[in-house]
């Protein structure tokens, strides 16, 4: 009897990326393999990352050396999350100007970050230069932004990929190819079930999406339109990853793509919900016996 396979499907969400980290953790532990994985944007770097090594404590140790290295100071996260009290006389002035300074640059600029720095911190995070270097076969999706149509990779050059795939659009340099401009692959797709469904008997997402978490106050252009993308973004997500066997939800607690600092908490949300669908995932793979015996092999 021909062994059934599982796939795993990483979505996108920058610094919530931790969550994967941390379920990969506890399905490692548990004996669980998967046969392929498709990444989106943070689901890339860290798909990468787990397909070269097939090690999620390297992962966890590798990605906090990230945070304390120039490639990651160079990146300038730090600076897109205000930490003043938006209320306060002075935070509502230092948000004015702020804001005026992003129109008046994104009318002259495609990016906040050259391309080449993006590239340098997936040098450092991903250990192999090459798809056909990885120990599971690994798909990393982008986006077209002439056709939107979804553009994916899964041999030749793998930080190349990576990197198109993470491009966040209006923040990192998009990529000019022949006839594409390709920037992160959840603009198109938030969650990249659909490309590892029809490869797989057996699907598992991991969606780190950013819910809505507190009602609109206050009515502005910028909220308001804040506020209506997210919605869209969060259906496309939904339709995505209804399509998948089992679905891992972490708390990502409404963060901001760029929240590294919250990498603890993240990590260990990401273990929580784990540990809680863990059963679940089992089960599904317990079905047939030719899953369950594979399981007890790994374990061994």
């Amino acid at each position: 009897m021909k062994k059934k396979t599982i796939g795993l499907a990483l979505g996108g969400g920058g610094a919530r990326g931790a969550a994967h980290i941390g379920v990969l953790q506890v399905l490692h532990a548990a004996g669980i393999r998967f046969d392929y994985i498709a990444g989106t944007s943070a689901g890339a770097v860290i798909g990468a990352m787990y397909a070269a090594t097939l090690d999620p404590e390297w992962i966890e140790q590798r990605f906090r050396d990230f945070i304390q290295s120039p490639e990651f100071e160079a990146l300038g996260t730090g600076r897109m999350v205000e930490d003043r009290d938006p209320h306060s006389p002075f935070g509502q002035l230092a948000k004015k100007v702020r804001d005026q300074f992003v129109i008046v640059m994104s009318l002259n600029r495609s990016s906040i970050i050259k391309k080449e720095k993006f590239k340098a911190a997936m040098n450092f995070l991903i250990p192999v230069q090459e798809f056909e270097k990885l120990k599971i076969p690994l798909d990393i999706t982008a986006t077209d932004l002439h056709t939107g149509e979804i553009v994916v990779y899964s041999s030749g050059d793998l930080i190349e990929a990576v990197v198109q795939s993470g491009t966040i659009p209006g923040y990192i340099e998009p990529t000019l190819a022949e006839d594409k401009i390709l920037v992160d692959g959840g603009v198109g797709l938030p969650n990249p079930v659909p490309v590892l469904k029809e490869k797989v008997d057996m699907s598992v997402a991991i969606d780190i999406n950013k819910r809505i978490r507190k009602e609109l106050t206050e009515l502005n252009i910028y909220n308001i339109l804040q506020r209506s993308e997210q919605i869209t973004y969060n259906i496309l997500t939904e339709h995505n990853v209804s399509e998948a066997d089992v679905v891992i939800r972490p708390d990502v607690q409404g963060l901001h793509w760029s929240q590294f600092e919250e990498f603890d908490t993240i990590l260990k949300n990401g273990q929580d919900a784990a540990e809680i669908m863990l059963p679940a995932v089992l089960l599904k793979i317990r079905k047939q016996q030719s899953w369950f015996t594979r399981i007890k092999e790994w374990v061994v």
